[in-house]
């Protein structure tokens, strides 16, 4: 399953187009914080199952700019849970330009993209996907 985080309703509708054309299972939540709460609620029923994470969250994919949490925070967070660290993380954002992908890799992201690319969004998440965790 593709988790996504996103404030933009215009944004989650091309989400959920890519993810419904890829045949991608996902949830989507509103912000970054909203996101975190789903994410470690999987990371705990992975745990009790005694299942990698992996297999309950493919890859997420979250915005910049978000109330409540942001992507580079909610990035860093999932970065530094030794449960979620392997889960890949794409940044989907309005926000281009060196200095926020430079950022967002500091942070631990996997991949960047620019919103309202539908093609290059397949591209960046089958590139993730098909990545082994570490």
């Amino acid at each position: 399953m593709i988790l996504y985080a996103d404030d933009s309703s215009v944004a989650r509708r091309q989400i959920e187009t890519v993810l419904t054309r890829m045949k991608l299972p996902f949830v989507g939540s509103k912000t970054g914080r909203e996101a975190w709460e789903q994410l470690r609620i999987l990371s705990q029923r992975a745990r009790s199952e005694g299942t990698p994470i992996r297999q309950k969250v493919a890859a997420v994919l979250t915005d910049l700019e978000m109330p409540e949490m942001d992507g580079f925070m909610l990035t860093r967070q999932i970065k530094d849970d030794d449960l979620l660290k392997d889960v890949p993380v794409v940044v989907h954002s309005s926000l281009s330009g060196a200095a926020n992908e430079s950022h967002a890799s500091r942070v631990g992201a996997d991949g960047f993209v620019a919103k309202f690319a539908p093609d290059e969004l397949a591209h960046a998440l089958s590139r993730v996907l098909i990545t082994p965790a570490h």
